[in-house]
């Protein structure tokens, strides 16, 4: 197993850490990837699609927004009409779903993730293969 002792991988420079790493995925029978990675959820994106939101209720950030008691179920639907289209139909942005699938394409692999945003399908992971625990923005 990759990483039997903890403590080895802060043992050893990164050079040879990656290239054991890579030698254990070209040897392994299968491989399951425990990931989360890709949008931020404040600065100026937020600001940019988020404006009236940020400056009507205050708070800063996607996820905040996601859990604000909105009056009306048009409000509601609103917010998350554009954070399903940000964090679902935009790519991530930077390329390290495609670079795990260039790793990944011919291997036995199996993904779980917290992800909701259908990054990894993007990148072309075969979603038979995939297990979202906080379910699926594709799905709306």
């Amino acid at each position: 197993m990759f990483l039997e002792n903890k403590n080895a991988v802060l043992d050893h420079d990164s050079k040879n850490d990656l290239e054991r790493l890579k030698i254990e995925i070209n040897t392994a029978d299968a491989i399951i990837i425990g990931a989360e990675a890709g949008f931020t959820y404040s600065g100026k994106q937020f600001q940019k699609t988020f404006y009236d939101f940020e400056k009507k209720y205050g708070f800063h950030d996607m996820y905040s927004g996601g859990f604000y008691p909105y009056k009306t179920l048009e409000e509601h639907w609103a917010y998350w009409s554009r954070y399903i289209m940000i964090n679902r139909y935009q790519n991530a942005p930077k390329p390290i779903y495609e670079k795990l699938y260039q790793l990944m394409q011919d291997k036995n692999y199996f993904v779980i993730t917290t992800n909701v945003d259908h990054c990894f399908q993007k990148a072309g992971f075969d979603k038979q293969r995939l297990f979202y625990t906080q379910g699926d923005y594709g799905l709306f």
